[in-house]
């Protein structure tokens, strides 16, 4: 006779240990050979940490018993073990080395080991590998740690992360869930694509949705807003221009090319820095005081920062005047959030000073909004 599945509820632990480290010097991923060169630009990992923050809270607030399957080494194990959890076994072997085979198979284990979750530290690439081989069969979670994390499986933050996971099994039979989209882009393109649909915990807010459709920059209040924006820019001052359809509206002004999914610096009407990494965002904000920052709001998501954007740290902002952040958005995003809050994921548990609070949203020539910044 089979024997009965335990009444404990069982979480699985996936993390990818290489997840982000492009992020801060505009490697834009860490597919393929790039996590390699992100180390000799002197990136650094941080999925593991941020795995074991996420753990941490789950182990307060569900302080009832768990049976935890993680992923052998540092795939999961060792922010398992450094969260003070207990580690019921492992799956796969410890390496030094991984790869997005090693995330499948994790995966393919985890859903035979009948767990009841999969909480998972990665971006966007990692969320397609594991959903990929449990489809909606299992419910996940992410606990964003990467550089692209656009799909609609992630916690605004890795405490959130806990927070959920320990409230969908303290459900116990009462979980629900819900499906969303994965997004990711293939190799070789540009823009996201659907990858698939993955199931994630129903809660009442933490989640992120997944990223919208750009706006249309051929818009007439986005193409007019970048054209006042353009030309109330400032000889001598740096602007430090972000990814999106609405801030390129201002690249188009200026008759300038743009980097799609970076940074630019623009100054005296020239871009002198293409696609920088946080290192010359750094440099150059402490030899040019009063540089100003443009962001756009993702869309779907309400993310000014921590997602695809890397390249602005908390060092970079602190150099950065509160006055000197501008802030831009299409009408029709600031629409679509529900609710109409902006967020901010830094990496660290305290808000920035810089942005925090409420702030002003242009969203045309004429118009703007106040939106409150949340974590």
């Amino acid at each position: 006779m089979a024997k009965a599945r335990s009444t404990v509820a069982r979480v699985g632990v996936i993390v990818n240990p290489i997840a982000g480290m492009g992020g801060t010097v505009a490697l834009h991923g860490t597919d393929g050979d790039a996590s390699e060169q992100a180390r000799a630009l002197g990136a650094l990992p941080g999925s593991e940490e941020r795995m074991q923050r996420a753990l941490a809270v789950l182990k307060r607030e569900h302080p009832a018993a768990l049976e935890i399957v993680a992923a052998a080494g540092s795939m999961g194990e060792n922010s398992v073990r450094a969260s003070g959890l207990t580690i019921s076994h492992t799956v796969g072997t410890a390496s030094e080395s991984t790869s997005a085979a090693d995330t499948r198979a994790a995966a393919t284990a985890l859903r035979d080991a009948d767990v009841d979750v999969i909480l998972f530290a990665g971006g966007d690439g990692t969320a397609a590998d594991i959903v990929g081989e449990v489809g909606t069969a299992v419910t996940v979670l992410g606990t964003p740690s990467g550089v692209k994390m656009h799909s609609g499986v992630f916690a605004r933050t890795p405490e959130r992360a806990g927070e959920i996971a320990a409230e969908f099994l303290a459900a116990g039979e009462r979980r629900l869930s819900q499906e969303t989209e994965v997004l990711d882009v293939a190799p070789g393109e540009q823009e996201l694509s659907d990858i698939g649909v993955a199931r994630v915990p129903r809660a009442s807010a933490g989640v992120q949705g997944p990223k919208v459709a750009r706006a249309d920059n051929t818009d007439a209040e986005i193409q007019s807003l970048g054209a006042q924006i353009a030309a109330a820019m400032t000889v001598g001052v740096s602007y430090i221009l972000g990814p999106g359809t609405t801030v390129g509206s201002i690249f188009g002004a200026l008759g300038l090319e743009g980097t799609r999914n970076g940074f630019d610096i623009v100054l005296n009407g020239a871009i002198v820095a293409t696609d920088a990494s946080e290192g010359v965002l750094f440099e150059h904000v402490v030899t040019h005081p009063g540089s100003v920052l443009v962001l756009g709001v993702v869309g779907g998501q309400g993310f000014l920062l921590g997602r695809g954007n890397q390249q602005i740290s908390p060092r970079v902002l602190s150099e950065i005047d509160e006055a000197d952040i501008v802030i831009v958005a299409a009408q029709n995003k600031i629409d679509a959030l529900q609710p109409p809050q902006l967020h901010v994921d830094l990496g660290q548990t305290e808000p920035h000073t810089a942005l925090h609070g409420y702030r002003r949203v242009r969203t045309s020539p004429t118009r703007s909004t106040v939106l409150r910044i949340t974590n």
